[in-house]
């Protein structure tokens, strides 16, 4: 009597590239939206017109407080993005574990980086406009030179404070794909993000 052994056949290759553009345009509108939405919420408080001088003249804590919203939408904006993206990036199986996650921050960091172009050309835009609409003429107070260094001060310091905001955004996006490539590959269920009174029973 002879054994035969079964085996099951293994499903052909699915030809899939490395880089996954479905993922990435999904995460970078999921990023997208989400800045603008807190953005909103950022305008509405009256960060967007947060002004330099106090009364007295001196410098004011708002520009510190819209430069840490900015950090903030910066952050939260593209990690949310990026983990979407990794969570939803078919996995191509054939490099070892640490080049999958390689993989899936570097998907990570292209999201963020097309969220980033992508809102920087709707601003450019946006600001095309605002310079063609008529505008009424407004009377500007006159600005002494203490006034005129802290404005410069000021500038200086949210330009680099909004810089050092996108650097960090890039550096949560890459960790958060790569934290949404693990959830993926461990099928960890979203129900754990979610309130108990969400979760399917």
């Amino acid at each position: 009597m002879t054994i035969t052994e079964t085996t099951t056949p293994r499903p052909a290759p699915v030809e899939v590239g490395y880089v996954d553009w479905s993922a990435i345009l999904g995460g970078a509108a999921l990023a997208g939206a989400i800045a603008i939405v807190l953005g909103q919420f950022g305008s509405a408080v009256g960060l967007a017109a947060a002004d330099p001088f106090r009364a007295d003249g001196a410098a004011s804590w708002q520009v510190l407080v819209a430069g840490l919203w900015a950090l903030l939408v910066a952050v939260a904006s593209a990690s949310a993005g990026a983990y979407v993206t990794g969570r939803l990036r078919a996995r191509v199986y054939d490099a070892k574990p640490e080049e999958v996650e390689f993989r899936d921050g570097v998907h990570g960091l292209i999201v963020w980086a097309a969220s980033t172009l992508g809102l920087t050309l709707m601003i450019g835009v946006l600001a095309v406009f605002a310079v063609e609409a008529p505008t009424l003429e407004m009377i500007e107070p006159e600005m002494t030179d203490a006034n005129l260094r802290i404005a410069g001060n000021v500038s200086a310091i949210f330009a680099f404070a909004t810089a050092a905001a996108a650097a960090l955004a890039a550096g949560a996006a890459y960790f958060a794909a790569k934290i949404g490539g693990e959830h993926r590959d461990a099928g960890v269920s979203v129900n754990v993000a979610a309130p108990r009174f969400l979760r399917r029973s």
